[in-house]
């Protein structure tokens, strides 16, 4: 897939690796310029994310409309700019303009930020969790620091999503764990195998997550400039 072939409001990926930790952003396109893709910016809470830290290995991952394939820019950059009438956003320059196809075709995740329960192993025991978000390979969910989860346990995890009107009973089994605020600590988990039906959710939910981030203050996302093309400050 070529840099040409993105459009405006495609969504697109981020995930920063640094040795075997990772995180995932999910942000959208605004504009491209040769190599260069100007996307919407990333918050974490009210902070801008920061990019630029020593041995952070950054790739970008599209979803092509054409094929519905997931296509990978490595080793790209991501730089922050504000312009004189207080827009943000960023930048992500690739290496080439060209991104290789990958089977990663769980790298799409979406928050979900509901209430559900934790069952481990062959307990029948409940535990109050927060799911935080969920793709069509995996799972993560927040619990108390007192909670003891073991890495390769089995799993069974419920949530219902209210907006969308579905309840899932999902069973997995928990591959990493990252420590959170306030004594919690988020658990990713990996499913034994990939889920149509999650993927029709997942593909949802980033349909309804993406119409939302249009009511967004364009100054912080943006659009408030008028050139086509990147700009900087």
């Amino acid at each position: 897939m070529l840099i040409s072939e993105m459009t405006a409001g495609m969504a697109v990926q981020i995930v920063a690796a640094r040795g075997v930790r990772s995180m995932e952003f999910a942000t959208n396109v605004i504009d491209f310029d040769g190599r260069n893709v100007k996307i919407d910016p990333i918050y974490q809470g009210n902070k801008l994310v920061g990019f630029d830290n020593p041995g952070i290995i950054l790739s970008m991952y599209v979803v092509s409309p054409a094929d519905n394939r997931v296509y990978v820019y490595t080793g790209v950059t991501i730089k922050s700019y504000r312009v004189s009438d207080g827009t943000v956003y960023q930048v992500v320059e690739c290496r080439s303009e060209e991104g290789r196809v990958t089977n990663r075709r769980g790298a799409h995740r979406v928050w979900i930020g509901v209430t559900g329960s934790l069952m481990m192993g062959e307990s029948k025991h409940e535990y109050r969790v927060t799911i935080k978000d969920i793709s069509a390979t995996g799972i993560a969910f927040v619990c108390d620091e007192n909670i003891e989860v073991n890495m390769g346990m089995p799993i069974t995890l419920s949530f219902t999503d209210e907006e969308n009107r579905k309840s899932f009973r999902l069973m997995a089994t928990v591959v990493r764990s990252d420590n959170s605020e306030y004594k919690r600590v988020i658990y990713g988990c990996k499913f034994k195998e990939e889920s149509n039906i999650l993927s029709k959710y997942v593909n949802e939910k980033q349909r309804q997550n993406l119409k939302a981030t249009r009511t967004i203050d364009p100054k912080r996302r943006g659009y408030a400039t008028t050139n086509k093309g990147i700009v900087s400050s």
